[in-house]
């Protein structure tokens, strides 16, 4: 048997290291994953540690022996922290300062060992060595056990545990062999010597390929996650625009409803006022049915309550309308007087002062039927805000500005205002500071201008009041 038998095997290991450690950085290329990271450090280390322990005939000791030991120990703690980075738990990841701690005091003591041997190499270092070894395959046993309890499918896991326990059984056969005197040196060539080191390389190119394996495991299986997890996540956000535009309908049935009484008394004050204007008619053609003049006048009286009727009609039915599902652009000012027009006396009977300073060159993309729920949402608010205040002057203003390519819409009221530190809390779902309110409102309003490339806030003005503020990209 050559001379050379056992320094082959650990060249073969070596290279056998090497080629784990650019397969695994093959697979893991630019990913960054701090466990294949960790292993491919201890693969490196692993095979500087044997390639460099065979020239140990033309290297000192202290670096062929004492530094390469240190090196293998802190390949093997290597593997634990690499393991610990595949639990789900962020806690686990943390790295452990015995991996470092430990092969530098193993460096110092086996330096004291070899002093005190005279520079040699002595029994009680190879068993020092071997038991080391051991105890950090024992620590990578403990970690495959703590993880298999945290992941599913654990048959790789399970697997592994046993190479490591393995290896520390070669480890303990080693010393054994080192405190009984028979072998003392690596490359003593001897049967029970060469088949401890066989089985040792054996068990490592193992370990070294199952971790492989077991990643691309992990891999499918996280995949597979992933893709449930998409397909749960893709079906909540169906379900999300299903009941966003369940509730756009509801808010716009309570927005509308909640109009009803205004509308109904500004239909009636026309429709009243053309019965009297008919009724006088009738009158005047059985006693002065020569009087054309004052017939004509009445006429082009009732004519004009009747087109007053058909405005509002047409506003109303232009915001009940739910057949426009289409964006399109928007003339600001116009859309601000329609629904100005089916809140006129309700903003008159409250004795509100209304500005609207807007030019009429100012256009939005939007889809209309939308847009006029937000304006009805915001005004309604603003109305309601100052019809149960006791605010003197109540007034409500709607400015409309532009600034590059940004259109800037400010409702400003100087009623009670918003409560303190909830200025952002009123655009959450169900929330509403209204006795009657849906709390839909706003979230609603605030979903729309943020589907159409704008943003929504609110204030309170430094002299009292609420202010909302739409930025909306200019048409």
């Amino acid at each position: 048997m050559s001379a050379l038998t056992i320094q082959t095997l650990f060249l073969l290991y070596s290279a056998l290291s090497l080629s784990a450690a650019l397969l695994i950085a093959a697979l893991f290329w630019k990913r960054h994953d701090r466990s294949a990271l960790f292993w491919i450090a201890g693969c490196l280390l692993t095979s500087i540690a044997t390639a460099t322990t065979v020239q140990r005939a033309d290297i000192p000791l202290i670096i062929s022996y004492s530094l390469m030991v240190s090196f293998e120990a802190l390949s093997i703690l290597l593997f634990s922290e690499s393991l610990k980075q595949l639990s789900p738990l962020k806690s686990d990841a943390k790295f452990n300062h015995i991996t470092w701690a430990a092969p530098v005091l193993m460096f110092g003591l086996i330096e004291f060992e070899r002093h005190l041997a005279g520079g040699a190499i002595s029994p009680i270092m190879t068993a020092t060595t071997s038991f080391l070894f051991g105890a950090a395959n024992v620590f990578c046993f403990y970690q495959t056990r703590l993880l298999s309890k945290k992941l599913t499918g654990t048959f790789f896991l399970n697997f592994l545990s046993v190479i490591f326990l393995l290896m520390v059984g070669m480890y303990l056969l080693r010393i054994l062999n080192a405190l009984i005197g028979y072998s003392i040196l690596a490359f003593d060539l001897k049967t029970y010597n060469l088949v401890i080191w066989f089985f040792t390389i054996l068990f490592g190119t193992i370990r070294n390929l199952t971790y492989i394996v077991l990643r691309l495991q992990l891999g499918f299986t996280e995949h597979g996650r992933l893709n449930n997890m998409n397909l749960r996540l893709s079906n909540l956000l169906d379900e999300r625009n299903e009941m966003i535009m369940s509730l756009q309908k509801l808010n716009k049935s309570a927005s509308i409803n909640a109009l009803a009484s205004t509308i109904a008394h500004e239909i009636n004050q026309p429709l009243g006022a053309t019965k009297l204007n008919a009724q006088f008619v009738e009158m005047k053609l059985d006693s002065d049915p020569g009087n054309i003049p004052l017939l004509k006048e009445i006429n082009q009286s009732i004519l004009h309550d009747i087109n007053r009727v058909s405005a509002i009609v047409k506003n109303l039915s232009r915001l009940a309308s739910n057949q426009n599902n289409d964006t399109g652009t928007v003339n600001i000012l116009e859309s601000i007087n329609e629904v100005v027009s089916i809140s006129k006396s309700k903003i008159e009977s409250s004795h509100i002062a209304l500005a609207i300073k807007c030019s009429p060159n100012y256009y939005i993309n939007i889809n209309l039927d939308e847009w006029h729920q937000v304006l009805i949402n915001l005004i309604n608010n603003a109305i309601d805000a100052l019809t149960l205040s006791n605010t003197p002057n109540k007034r409500i203003s709607i400015s409309v500005m532009k600034k590059n390519d940004a259109i800037w819409l400010s409702i400003e009221d100087n009623g009670p205002g918003i409560n303190s530190g909830q200025e952002s809390q009123i655009f959450e779902l169900l929330v509403s500071h209204k006795k009657k309110g849906t709390g839909i409102g706003l979230r609603l309003s605030k979903n729309i201008i943020n589907r159409n490339g704008g943003s929504i806030v609110a204030n309170n003005l430094p002299h009292g009041g609420a202010r909302f503020v739409i930025e909306l990209p200019s048409a």
